[in-house]
């Protein structure tokens, strides 16, 4: 059973603060600088009121630089981009419904032929995997951009699974490259045939 966190928090733990060498030496930084530009005699004053200002507001200073506690892990940046394996499977699909003109054109720019379906079959592109977490209302957020055309999404679990498999690979927040297909459903009832992509990789289920 999950237990609630203690609201009165660590007795051991520090709360957010920087030290006071850092405050005198910023203030006589800032006073220097003020020296330099309006004249000697405003050295003393703004380094003592740079000081006092500092000193005040110091807790919501560290605060303010201290990462957030839900956020995901951040990874150091890898040596160049990720390419993930080539399974040759193509079973990984997205959502592409808002997306459809950008793929049109996408197939159009790269001349592919849906009518002969073994020259649209062998027709590989590279798809950019890129995390998105900036949408405040959703952090879990996983796009596909082709060719600098952005052609669809994760869906919502896909999405949470996918980044859980690149944080255990230490590429937390990073773009990632896979092989890419476009596919073109057949016209149905005189509805307009649609567009989808389908990505060369694997990507683990819930357990």
């Amino acid at each position: 059973m999950n237990q609630e966190p203690d609201s009165s928090g660590n007795p051991g733990e520090q709360k957010p603060g920087i030290s006071i060498a850092s405050i005198l030496g910023l203030s006589v930084f800032l006073g220097l600088i003020t020296g330099a530009g309006a004249g000697v005699s405003l050295i003393l004053p703004v380094t003592l009121i740079s000081a006092i200002i500092l000193y005040v507001n110091r807790d919501k200073i560290a605060a303010s630089e201290a990462p957030g506690k839900g956020a995901r892990k951040s990874a150091k940046p890898a040596q160049g981009t990720y390419v993930w394996p080539e399974f040759g499977r193509f079973a990984c699909t997205i959502s592409t419904q808002p997306y459809q003109q950008a793929i049109e054109q996408l197939a159009q720019e790269n001349g592919i032929d849906f009518e002969n379906a073994a020259t649209a079959q062998s027709h590989v592109l590279k798809a950019h995997l890129i995390p998105d977490n900036t949408n405040p209302y959703d952090s879990d957020i996983v796009s596909v951009n082709i060719n600098n055309h952005t052609v669809g999404y994760f869906d919502h679990q896909p999405a949470r699974n996918f980044l859980d498999q690149l944080e255990e690979k230490g590429l937390s927040g990073q773009a990632t490259i896979c092989n890419a297909m476009i596919t073109k459903s057949a016209d149905a009832d005189g509805k307009k045939p649609g567009y989808g992509i389908r990505l060369d990789i694997e990507i683990s289920s819930d357990a």
